[in-house]
């Protein structure tokens, strides 16, 4: 029994080491990062937000002190983005990283700020602070906007159609106020009022006011001609906008190839007292870039802002892939015609050869009165009929000429007149086969070099 109790203890010990060493898969989330943790009042610290399976918009906020972004959100895409951060008063001031989702929030570490070595002091800092009604940070989600600063009290913004609720939020600069109206806010069609109430630890209050406008009307929304605020028209050069460009859409892609650093970007207002500012429009980078783009009216109010997100790179990889394409595809049409040529030319050379031993065929049919089955064949026959009719000759004479030594002399004349009659025969056969291969072998005199055998003739005896 005691065996069986240490043998399950050891199974224990075993699994609880293989669980606490084994790997874990990194979740999706945000990594906030400082370039300095400690500063003076009045520097400047970079801020840089990581992300790992997190792509989108991600909107800054911080807590515990004052802080001036120099934009409020970054844009990610399974990397990294930086902004900086001006701190504007001492404490100890904590950054918060929130995902466009909200699913991904990540709060980095404390950063202390201390009084500037330059400053001379203030016994009135304990009073100011509790009067302090400042709000450090203010923005919504989605579709955030950006020029916050602490001593403009009213934003406007414009929101698509689909969008029926934003999140409010917002960093009071003094640790003891109190702030009201921020959270989930529903939106209906068209203007929408949403007020954020600082209440400093003294009492003293101060509103800002986001007027956020929803696009689109309801079903029971009467028809307004009135013209949107924003822009009516981007034009970035001979660059493509996706998508095309509305002045009710705000956010927009940009391909971009080439060394420039910064875009020629034109704009127009949809009214002429508006003023537009492009901000981020320097040192692009190569890879993600934003651009932002901000139109306000006559008083300083934000009517709209678009984004712009500038993918740079050196060199057109997609030209390049497809230059290559078509340079293959015409180095095997190339190939294909080469090859196809070839196969013409033989099938032309074989045609030539054919008609030619045709034609000479034919040719040799008509002029010897023979089928002429080849070239070679007819000849090796021609020489084999010719060397037996010699053979069959010469025996001959010398039949005739055993016979001519006891004939008389008629016998003798009348072989004579044989002798004759067989020459001039064999004279035109040898004349007949000699014109027709000497017609066959123009292009080659020497084919049948060989010299025919002669026949000579034999004297009989003379009549005496």
């Amino acid at each position: 029994m005691k065996v069986g109790i240490k043998k399950i203890i050891c199974i224990i010990i075993c699994l609880a080491i293989i669980i606490s060493i084994a790997p874990k898969a990194q979740a999706a989330g945000l990594i906030i990062n400082f370039s300095e943790s400690t500063v003076e009042v009045g520097d400047t610290v970079t801020v840089t937000v990581t992300g790992n399976g997190v792509s989108g918009t991600v909107n800054l906020s911080a807590t515990g002190g004052d802080v001036t972004f120099s934009q409020n959100s970054v844009s990610l895409d399974n990397g990294s983005a930086s902004v900086t951060a001006t701190i504007n008063k001492e404490g100890s001031i904590r950054i918060t990283a929130t995902a466009n989702d909200a699913e991904n929030t990540a709060t980095g570490g404390t950063i202390t700020a201390v009084a500037s070595s330059n400053s001379t002091g203030n016994s009135n800092t304990d009073s100011e602070e509790a009067a302090n009604a400042n709000l450090s940070n203010l923005g919504i989600r989605p579709n955030d906007f950006t020029g916050f600063s602490p001593s403009k009290l009213t934003y406007d913004v414009t929101v698509p159609e689909d969008v029926e609720s934003v999140e409010v939020y917002a960093t009071a600069q003094a640790s003891g106020a109190t702030i009201t109206g921020t959270g989930t806010q529903n939106l209906e069609y068209g203007e929408n009022a949403l007020n954020v109430v600082v209440t400093s630890e003294d009492g003293t209050t101060k509103t800002y006011t986001i007027n956020v406008t929803r696009e689109g009307a309801g079903e029971e929304a009467e028809e307004t001609t009135e013209v949107k605020k924003g822009l009516s028209s981007i034009k970035i050069g001979d660059l493509e906008l996706s998508p095309s460009f509305a002045t009710d859409v705000y956010e927009y892609t940009v391909k971009y190839i080439g060394e420039d650093t910064s875009l020629n970007i034109e704009t127009v207002a949809t009214d002429p007292s508006y003023a537009v500012e492009v901000l981020g429009n320097e040192e692009l980078k190569e890879g993600e870039n934003t651009i932002t783009i901000l139109v306000s009216d006559s008083e300083g109010n934000n009517v709209a802002t678009y984004q712009l997100m500038v993918n740079k790179s050196l060199v057109d990889e997609e030209a390049l892939a497809k230059e290559e394409e078509e340079r293959q595809q015409a180095e095997q049409r190339k190939m294909l015609m080469i090859a196809g040529g070839i196969v013409a030319l033989i099938l032309i050379i074989v045609i030539i050869i054919v008609i030619k031993r045709r034609r000479n065929k034919a040719y040799a049919e008509e002029f010897s009165g023979v089928p002429f089955a080849g070239i070679n064949e007819d000849s090796e026959e021609y020489y084999d009929d010719y060397n037996q009719e010699n053979d069959y000759n010469h025996e001959t004479d010398i039949n005739n000429d055993q016979e001519k030594e006891e004939n008389t002399e008629n016998d003798t004349e009348i072989e004579n007149h044989n002798l004759d009659n067989d020459d001039k025969e064999l004279e035109e056969k040898e004349r007949a086969k000699r014109e027709f291969l000497n017609g066959y072998t123009s292009q080659d005199d020497t084919y049948f070099d060989e010299e025919k055998p002669r026949r000579g003739r034999k004297k009989g005896k003379r009549f005496k």
